[in-house]
């Protein structure tokens, strides 16, 4: 069976890891975005607002490493409790068996504590805390959920090269090789939403490329124009 004392300090190390992770990334960049752009504050409001934010990143990840782990820990105790079991071929076992060891359950091997003993379990474990916790809509929450977004793309075009390419093309997509082509694709289709249907930007990114894109500044010639308007006195 599991060491449960070991899985307990696990769960309790996600939790304290988590809130001091969210507090030292959020806090930062809270301050930073609050004093550029968020002029329209109070000093009070701004400090109120950064301390949200800074609180909303923390408790977030805090929860979610917790449910994590412990979903880790039920999945891990259901597994070897239905491995030790006697060997039945009840409807009720199997479908048990089914939905706590996945599709392919074989033998799994031995995990340290707070590690999935399955690729399944940490799949069934990651949907759940992503459900309950960065499933509520908010700015923290959808910022995030994109920047891994982006990550898991990135990651999952590489596993599947790897795995499934002809050995002599292992390299092809290595990082050197393919970032001036990928900045070129981003770049090239963001911009072509910017111009043809920014509506369809996130408010955040627009308003950033309003204010880089749209700026205008009063030309030499216009002011000349001004000044011959007004005569010689």
């Amino acid at each position: 069976m599991i060491n449960l004392v070991d899985e307990i300090l696990a769960v309790c190390g996600a939790l304290v890891g988590g809130a001091r992770y969210g507090l030292k990334i959020r806090l930062p960049h809270a301050l930073l975005m609050t004093v550029l752009f968020r002029r329209d504050l109070s000093s009070e409001d701004k400090i109120r607002n950064i301390l949200k934010l800074g609180f909303e990143h923390a408790s977030n990840l805090a929860s979610f490493a917790t449910i994590y782990k412990a979903i880790l820990v039920s999945l891990k105790w259901c597994s070897r409790r239905l491995r030790h079991m006697k060997d039945d071929k009840s409807l009720g076992k199997l479908l048990c068996k089914y939905i706590v060891d996945g599709p392919s359950p074989g033998v799994a091997p031995t995990s340290m504590a707070g590690q999935p003993e399955r690729a399944y379990h940490a799949l069934l474990a990651g949907a759940a805390g992503g459900y309950v916790v960065w499933g509520k809509y908010s700015s923290v929450n959808y910022q995030i959920v994109l920047y891994l977004t982006s990550r898991i793309l990135i990651g999952l075009s590489k596993r599947c090269w790897e795995k499934f390419s002809p050995i002599e093309y292992k390299d092809v997509l290595q990082h050197p090789k393919t970032y001036s082509l990928l900045s070129a694709a981003v770049w090239g289709v963001v911009m072509v939403l910017f111009e043809e249907t920014p509506h369809v930007l996130h408010r955040s990114l627009k308003t950033s490329m309003d204010e880089i894109y749209r700026y205008q500044i009063s030309s030499i010639s216009s002011h000349s124009t001004i000044d011959d308007d007004r005569g010689e006195p």
